[in-house]
């Protein structure tokens, strides 16, 4: 056969098949070689799976608070405390801004914030958080401690009139009250009001007028037995 002759027949075996497939044109499938393999689509399970939890991982510290102290010995004699301070979102920053508050200059202005140094031992921290100047201390990041930090105000600054320092306040809270103004020891209980006073107290608890008067009478000569 002649490719002539071939492409003859090739043709007009095309014309007899229709130009265009139906939209419902099925390929017998024992007639034509599938070229892969025929899967079926994947079932959904019946019960999809949870979604996992994350377990967010917090770092040290993170939602810890301790009660920090600061503390300026000299130039000026500053001393407070700041209870339940984060250690992950407190800045050295924040420490800075909080001794800012409280003192001025000599002319009674803010102290700029590059002159309040915050020393730890003795020591410029190095952090940007307490966390960080703490990361040494796995028993500070615990939380529920104490820290005391020390502050430096370079050319000095004042007190902000109105705050006192804890050290003066404890001194005044620990003074002994003073005596009361008028008689006192034996010159009161020698006096009738003393004992009537006495009289009074007893009727209440014991709810009896003789009773009482007759325990009167007798811690009387007791006390008068003494003397």
């Amino acid at each position: 056969m002649t490719e002539v002759s071939f492409v003859k027949s090739f043709l007009a075996a095309l014309d007899s098949r229709p130009v265009k497939i139906r939209a419902d044109y099925v390929f017998d499938p024992e007639q034509v070689g599938l070229r892969v393999p025929y899967t079926l689509p994947r079932l959904q399970s019946p019960h999809p799976e949870m979604p996992k939890k994350v377990h967010k991982t917090q770092a040290p510290g993170s939602s810890k608070s301790i009660t920090v102290h600061l503390k300026s010995a000299r130039n000026p004699a500053l001393e407070f405390s700041l209870p339940n301070t984060a250690l992950s979102t407190t800045s050295v920053q924040d420490l800075k801004d909080a001794v800012r508050e409280r003192v001025t200059d000599a002319q009674g202005n803010k102290v700029p914030l590059d002159k309040i140094k915050v020393l730890y031992k003795r020591k410029p921290v190095a952090g940007k958080t307490v966390a960080e100047v703490l990361a040494d201390e796995p028993g500070m990041l615990a939380g529920g401690k104490e820290v005391e930090f020390g502050v430096m105000i370079m050319g000095g600054a004042q007190v902000v009139q109105g705050e006192s320092a804890p050290v003066e306040q404890a001194v005044e809270e620990q003074a002994p009250p003073k005596p009361a103004v008028g008689p006192s020891g034996e010159s009161v209980v020698a006096t009738e009001a003393f004992w009537d006073d006495l009289q009074g107290f007893l009727e209440q608890r014991v709810k009896d007028f003789d009773e009482a008067k007759k325990l009167r009478k007798l811690f009387n000569e007791a006390w008068r037995s003494t003397q």
